[in-house]
């Protein structure tokens, strides 16, 4: 267990506001078994949390299926191209169709600076503020760093900071030499 802690420590966290993002991909863990949007209680706890939701706006079971929704399908989307293959087309229309759903309008700030905003202050704003930083995070290049590690027992999502972005592990000391000695074992 502590070296698990150890390993996680050792990840990189996404810059910037794609830390809220490269959080809520992480809410699933695999390797856990953890579900951290177990409740609709839970997943309100988490929004709260992190400033998303007023602690007085509850999340129906509608909304809940809708983070999940949503979570998934961003996962699926990064899985894809962190595996270097296209994503299939039902995933896709899934997706676009979930997105158009959550509102983002353009807002000039005081310096004049357009940016993506979420109205309102219910589930769909905060939902909203996540598919604005992907957006930004899209424009700015962060986007395609943050990966779905290659090994199938992990799955985490993860920052690639490498200089010629090619990490594929969420780290190298932990998944990258399991899976490299496994592949070393096959072969002898």
């Amino acid at each position: 267990m502590v070296a698990k802690s150890v390993e996680l420590l050792q990840q990189k966290t996404a810059p910037g506001e794609l830390a809220l993002v490269h959080a809520f991909l992480n809410t699933w863990d695999m390797a856990g078994p953890r579900e951290r949007f177990d409740s609709p209680e839970r997943t309100q706890e988490w929004f709260v949390k992190r400033s998303l939701l007023p602690p007085a706006i509850a999340i129906s079971k509608a909304d809940f299926e809708l983070v999940h929704k949503l979570r998934d399908g961003l996962r699926r989307v990064l899985s894809a191209a962190s595996h270097e293959q296209s994503v299939d087309r039902k995933s896709v229309w899934d997706l676009n169709h979930l997105v158009e759903t959550i509102p983002l309008v353009v807002h000039f700030d005081q310096q004049g600076k357009p940016g993506l905003i979420p109205p309102g202050s219910e589930l769909k704003a905060a939902l909203g503020c996540i598919l604005a930083i992907v957006v930004v995070a899209a424009l700015d290049g962060n986007w395609q760093r943050l990966k779905i590690c290659r090994n199938p027992a992990c799955q985490r999502a993860f920052f690639d900071s490498s200089k010629n972005r090619s990490a594929v592990w969420c780290t190298t000391q932990g998944c990258g030499n399991r899976l490299n000695a496994r592949a070393y074992r096959a072969r002898k």
